[in-house]
C-alpha cells in the first residue's frame, strides 16, 4: 500500500495512510501514517455504524495532511 501512497504523493497528491500495524507500515516509511490504537484489521477507523467515532478518527487523519510529510512517523492515537 505504500508503494501506491508513494506513486499517488509523486503526482503532487498528499496521502494519509490508516493503520493498524504501525510497526510493520513504519518501515516501509509512508510519508504520513495515523494508527488509531487497538483496533484490527479491517476495523481501522473503528466500530461499524460508529459514525462519531469514524468522524474523529477521519478528520485526524485529515489533520495530517496538512503537515510535511514524515516519512516512516506513524502517529499513534487513542480513541476511547
Amino acid at each position: 500500500m505504500v508503494t501506491v501512497q508513494r506513486a499517488i504523493e509523486m503526482l503532487g497528491i498528499p496521502t494519509v495512510l490508516v493503520t493498524v500495524e504501525p510497526e510493520e507500515s513504519a518501515q516501509a516509511r509512508p510519508p504520513r501514517a495515523l494508527c488509531p490504537r487497538g483496533f484490527i484489521a479491517g476495523h481501522s477507523l473503528g466500530r461499524p455504524n460508529d459514525e462519531a467515532l469514524q468522524k474523529w478518527i477521519l478528520m485526524d487523519t485529515l489533520e495530517l495532511l496538512l503537515a510535511d510529510p514524515k516519512p516512516g512517523e506513524v502517529i499513534i492515537r487513542d480513541y476511547t
